[in-house]
């Protein structure tokens, strides 16, 4: 039950006694009561201040955030670059070639693809790929070939074979590529090579200027004209001529020359040098007729061979093709 708190008569009479017994209370000091109003506005003041800082400091806190973030993503980048740097595009492709880009998946090369640093490129037996490289080489995979492009520095073959040509190099600049494999790692010093993986030795074909090859053996200079053989410290030399068979696989492959505007005598050096041959003019006639005569059209997916028939079908010239020459006649007027 609860109980009644209403105030009886009796209560209000003895606090009114109380209070008139007690007297009126003191006025305060009119000093005191400024002080106390000035001391209270202040700190009134003060909190409203700290409450209208408080956004402002917050979205500062935030604006900063960002900023540090931006930078650090910007010092990331680099990195993150680097790692997927465009180092080849697809200059030819023939046959069945894939490309797994870093993600484990295999698909179809597909023509001026671009590939990325970290890239695997495989081939089957009927496949083979020309590159054009960042730095200016080429390189050629023949069949049944896996080669992976570590950066635009370095690619590592594991199977099959390689073509790798610094003639579209700049000066300076060729020295920066080494080929890994399993056997030892190959660098080229300005020229033309064939590095071939075979059963647990390394085959490297020299067919213009120099490459050094390092192996457990210790460094190895190879010369135009000459083929090395690895086989764990046993390192074997033999001539190779720059015509030989053992090079026509690349003519298979070779990037395409764009003819159009350019003289005869261009399009022939381009010719001899895809085929290891020299150019012999049979007389003083055809090989001002070289020079001179320009030409237009496509050559696009003949070897090198064919292409110099079929060009110089269409001039006044006539090629006798064979052996290490690319003979030259002007035609009978």
């Amino acid at each position: 039950m609860n109980e009644d708190t209403r105030s009886s008569p009796k209560d209000d009479a003895d606090v009114a006694a109380l209070l008139r017994a007690a007297g009126p209370r003191p006025v305060p000091d009119p000093a005191a009561r400024a002080a106390v109003q000035a001391a209270v506005e202040a700190q009134w003041r003060a909190a409203v201040a700290a409450r209208r800082r408080r956004p402002r400091y917050t979205a500062w806190a935030a604006a900063a955030g960002i900023a540090v973030a931006a930078v650090a993503v910007w010092v990331a980048r680099p990195a993150l670059d680097s790692r997927h740097e465009t180092v080849a595009f697809v200059a030819r492709s023939v046959g069945d070639v894939e490309l797994d880009r870093g993600d484990g998946r295999w698909t179809p090369l597909a023509a001026a693809d671009s590939i990325a640093s970290g890239a695997r490129l495989r081939t089957s037996s009927g496949g083979r790929a020309a590159l054009s490289l960042s730095n200016g080489l080429e390189l050629r995979l023949d069949g049944r070939s896996l080669v992976a492009l570590d950066d635009a520095k370095r690619a590592t073959l594991t199977q099959g074979a390689v073509y790798v040509d610094s003639g579209n190099a700049p000066a300076g600049g060729t020295a920066d590529f080494v080929l890994g494999t399993p056997a030892g790692s190959v660098r080229h010093l300005g020229t033309q090579y064939e590095a071939r993986l075979l059963d647990g030795g390394l085959q490297v074909g020299i067919r213009e200027g120099r490459v050094r090859v390092s192996v457990a053996a210790g460094d190895v200079i190879g010369d135009a004209g000459e083929r090395l053989t690895v086989a764990g410290s046993r390192i074997e030399r033999a001539r190779l001529a720059p015509n030989a068979a053992d090079w026509n696989w690349t003519s298979e492959v070779t990037p395409p020359f764009s003819i159009e505007g350019r003289s005869v005598e261009a399009f022939l050096v381009w010719a001899a040098r895809e085929t290891g041959r020299t150019i012999v003019y049979a007389t003083p006639d055809a090989a001002r007729q070289a020079r001179t005569v320009t030409l237009s059209g496509s050559v696009e997916g003949l070897a090198p061979d064919a292409a110099v028939t079929a060009v110089l079908s269409t001039t006044s010239l006539r090629p006798e093709i064979g052996g290490e020459h690319i003979r030259v006649h002007a035609a009978n007027r």
